[in-house]
Formats: C-alpha cells, sequence, structure tokens
C-alpha cells in the first residue's frame, strides 16, 4: 500500500494544503517543469521555494525500499520536510535523518515543521540545520550507530554541489549502500552524475520515467535485486533518442 494517502493527511491535519503531480496540460500557463511537484501552502502562502517530490518518485522510493530495505536513511536538503517524511513513512522502523542549509527563514521553520510531524505520527526522524559537505561526517556519527544505508541527495543544485554531497555521503555509508539523486535532468546535472557513476564498484542509472530525471547509484553487490526496479524506471534508449529529435528542449526548474 502506498505511504501517499498518510501523507498528504500529515500534512493537512497540521493545517498545511498540498499542491502535487498535476498534469501540466490541466493548467496552461504555468511552468512545465514545476507543476508536477509538490509544493506546500499555509496561511501565509507557499512555504517553501523549491518544490518536492512528485507522487511517480514516492513510488519509486517504495519499490526501491522494497528491495533495499534501509536500517538508516540520510537525506541532503529537507526545506519543508515531504520528502523526509515519505522515506520515513516508506521506512518505518529506519532511522531518518535530513539536513537543510536552511539560506531562508522557510527553512528554518521547515525544519521545526518536519521534526514536529514526525513525532505526531510516532517516526524516528530528525531534520538539522547542517551544512553539506562540512557537517556530513559528524552529523550522521552522531546521529546513526552504524553507517548510512540508503541516501537522498537533494540539497544544492549544481554539478560541483551535487559531486561535494556525494563525495561526503560515501565517507559515512555502508558498503552496499544505495544513492538517489533528485533532479540530475531538470536541473543539467547530468555531467556531475555521469562522473559519480564512474566510482569503482558502482552501476547507475538515469531514471528517465521520474518526472525530475532522477538518479540512481548502487553497488554492485545490488545489481540483481534492483535490476527490475532500474528497467521499470528507466525509459528505452532509442526512445528517449527518438522523443528528443521530435521534440524540442526540457525546461528545467528554478534553482533552490
Amino acid at each position: 500500500m502506498s505511504v501517499i494517502v498518510d501523507l498528504v493527511a500529515l500534512y493537512e491535519e497540521a493545517g498545511f494544503t498540498v499542491q502535487s503531480s498535476l498534469s501540466p496540460a490541466h493548467f496552461p500557463g504555468h511552468s512545465l517543469a514545476e507543476i508536477p511537484f509538490t509544493y506546500l501552502f499555509g496561511p501565509d502562502g507557499q512555504m517553501s521555494k523549491g518544490g518536492g517530490i512528485a507522487f511517480g518518485e514516492i513510488a519509486f522510493f517504495e519499490a526501491l525500499c522494497e528491495r533495499v530495505r534501509p536500517r538508516t536513511v540520510f537525506i541532503v536538503g529537507n526545506a519543508f520536510g515531504w520528502s523526509t517524511l515519505a522515506l520515513a513513512l516508506i521506512n518505518p522502523t529506519a532511522r531518518v535523518v535530513a539536513i537543510d542549509l536552511c539560506p531562508r527563514p522557510q527553512e528554518e521553520r521547515g525544519i521545526e515543521v518536519t521534526n514536529a510531524l514526525a513525532r505526531r505520527a510516532g517516526l524516528d526522524v530528525r531534520a538539522i540545520k547542517g551544512k553539506s559537505p562540512d557537517d556530513v561526517s559528524a552529523i550522521c556519527t552522531r546521529e546513526f550507530d552504524g553507517p548510512v544505508d540508503l541516501v537522498f541527495i537533494d540539497g544544492g543544485h549544481t554539478p560541483e554541489q551535487q559531486s561535494l554531497d556525494f563525495a561526503a555521503c560515501r565517507r559515512v555509508a555502508s558498503t552496499d549502500c544505495v544513492y538517489t539523486f533528485h533532479d540530475v535532468v531538470n536541473f543539467g546535472l547530468t555531467g556531475s552524475f555521469v562522473e559519480i557513476a564512474q566510482t569503482p564498484g558502482i552501476a547507475a542509472s538515469l531514471l528517465m520515467r521520474t518526472p525530475s530525471g532522477m538518479g540512481l547509484c548502487y553497488p554492485a553487490s545490488r545489481v540483481t535485486a534492483l535490476e527490475p526496479l532500474v528497467r521499470a524506471f528507466t525509459e528505452h534508449h532509442e526512445r528517449v533518442q527518438a522523443l528528443r529529435a521530435s521534440g524540442g528542449e526540457t525546461p528545467r526548474r528554478e534553482k533552490l
């Protein structure tokens, strides 16, 4: 059973409105690169600048975690906690820790709301103000009782920052850790992802069937278990080439 219903209810019961996973065809004039993602609204309007993962990306994480069954989850980028709480609901026995640089007051508020909603739902979650890569090692050492099993990188959306985030997370991760990356295609982070994918012992795929064009890296030990998942969420190369040849350039989302 999907956690989407419980996740939406968790926010709405706290007084927030959830806007998520809308079809661009239904809302002409809105950004094609933003309307599919998740935005939270309160009495003062939109609660955070960047959009959270779409319902289809939650479905990806549900399928992934069914195969990986992480005991510890570390997230770079919390915003208003949507992805953090989604991963905690998907993995109710896992310890989930998220950090955010909190460049605006909204993200500071997001830390508070994430922790409050986690307590309400009885989830083992901690959202913390912190900077990647500087604070990753210290925070993970303090917050986890072992290495990290699943990483989600959704912080600073530049190629350089993505690479720094991966390197920092790899130092605190288990040998079987799985790494997921948001917005790889939409933010033009493919070059950095290709470099990350060349890490020895790592298999990788761009997930073109996710709205943001997520990236997935995983160790050779998990190839057999994750191959069906990769096939389900990765569009065939021939179809990608044909679609790009027959259409226009994909619009990119605004940077956080």
